[in-house]
């Protein structure tokens, strides 16, 4: 079974996009922040993370930061989940090696298939 990790500050985000993602099969761990990211990561094997960027204390991108500079899960496959599409967010994403984003709202099939080709 895939295990997906999804970090945003928003409980009914996380509730929604876990909701989604148990009902195709998949195994979910949340998280609250990008402190909570990384400490979750120290303790759990994950097949791909989906991030959001808005988050207080450590943003989206500096959590991915931290995230490409341990090689232990540098080659974890991360997508964005956000509002946010600003074109410096969406440059500092891709240099970061983001596999990809998906806008707030989303529609549950795109955002179904976008996890399902990352895994």
């Amino acid at each position: 079974m895939k295990r997906i990790l999804v970090v945003d500050d928003d409980n009914m985000n996380l509730k929604m996009a876990k909701f989604m993602l148990e009902q195709k099969g998949y195994a979910v761990i949340t998280a609250t922040s990008g402190m909570e990211c990384l400490t979750t990561l120290m303790n759990e094997s994950v097949d791909l993370i989906l991030l959001d960027v808005e988050m207080p204390i450590m943003s989206g991108i500096k959590t991915l930061e931290h995230i490409r500079e341990q090689e232990e899960f540098s080659q974890i496959p991360v997508m964005f989940l956000t509002a946010d599409a600003n074109e410096e967010t969406v440059k500092s994403a891709a240099r970061l090696g983001a596999a990809g984003y998906v806008k707030k709202p989303y529609m549950p099939d795109d955002f179904l298939e976008r996890v399902a080709k990352l895994l």
